[in-house]
C-alpha cells in the first residue's frame, strides 16, 4: 500500500462514517441494511489502515530514519576530513613560513606559485572570565527582575565589541608564523565572435 492508496483511503472511510451518519439521521437511528453495509465497509477500511497502511507507512519512516542516519555519519567523515585537511594546510603554510624565515627570504616566487612570510592572528573569546566577573552579578539581576530560576542566562558578545569597549582582557589572542600562498590565475577565455 502506497502514500497515495493510504490517503485515498482516509478520504474513503471519512466519506463513508458521513453517509452512515446521514443514513441514521434519515432513518431516525434504526440500523438498516444499507447502514449495516456501510458500518462493514468502514471497519474494512479501518483495518486496512490500521494493518497494511500502518505497516506500509512504518516501512517508509525507517527508510527515511535510516536515510538521515547515513547523512549524519557522511557528514561526520566529510568534517573530520576537512578538519584534518585544515591541519594540513596550516602545518604546509607553517613549513613554508619556516622556510622563508630559514633562509631570510620575505618572499619567494617558484615558477607558479609564490609565498610570502605573515604572520596569524587569531583572537578568541574567553567567556570563563566573563562568567567569572559578570555572572553572579547578572545572575542577581536576572532574578531580581522576577526570572523563575529554571530560565538561565547565556553571555554573547564579539571579538569587535570587545576590542571597541577596549575589554581586551576577555579576549584570547593566537599568534603563529605562517605565509601568504599565491596561485596562479585562471586563464580567460576569449569572447567568441558571434
Amino acid at each position: 500500500m502506497n502514500n497515495k492508496e493510504i490517503t485515498n483511503a482516509i478520504a474513503d472511510l471519512y466519506r463513508a462514517t458521513n453517509t452512515l451518519e446521514e443514513l441514521y439521521i434519515e432513518n431516525g437511528g434504526e440500523v438498516t441494511e444499507e447502514a449495516a453495509e456501510k458500518e462493514e465497509q468502514i471497519e474494512a477500511i479501518k483495518a486496512l489502515l490500521t494493518g497494511e497502511g500502518i505497516d506500509s507507512l512504518g516501512r517508509w519512516l525507517a527508510g527515511k530514519e535510516q536515510e538521515k542516519a547515513l547523512l549524519k555519519a557522511e557528514k561526520a567523515a566529510l568534517d573530520r576530513r576537512i578538519k584534518a585537511v585544515d591541519g594540513t594546510i596550516d602545518y604546509i603554510k607553517y613549513q613554508v613560513g619556516q622556510v622563508l624565515r630559514a633562509t631570510g627570504c620575505e618572499k619567494a616566487k617558484g615558477l607558479a606559485y609564490s609565498f610570502a612570510q605573515a604572520t596569524s592572528t587569531t583572537n578568541s573569546i574567553n567567556y570563563e572570565a566573563i562568567e567569572l566577573d559578570w555572572g553572579a552579578i547578572a545572575e542577581d539581576a536576572f532574578r531580581d527582575a522576577g526570572l523563575p530560576d529554571w530560565l538561565h542566562i547565556t553571555f554573547k558578545t564579539t571579538t569587535k565589541e570587545l576590542q571597541e569597549a577596549e575589554a581586551g582582557t576577555y579576549l584570547d589572542t593566537e599568534v603563529k608564523e605562517t605565509c601568504r600562498f599565491t596561485k596562479p590565475r585562471a586563464v580567460k577565455e576569449e569572447k567568441k565572435e558571434e
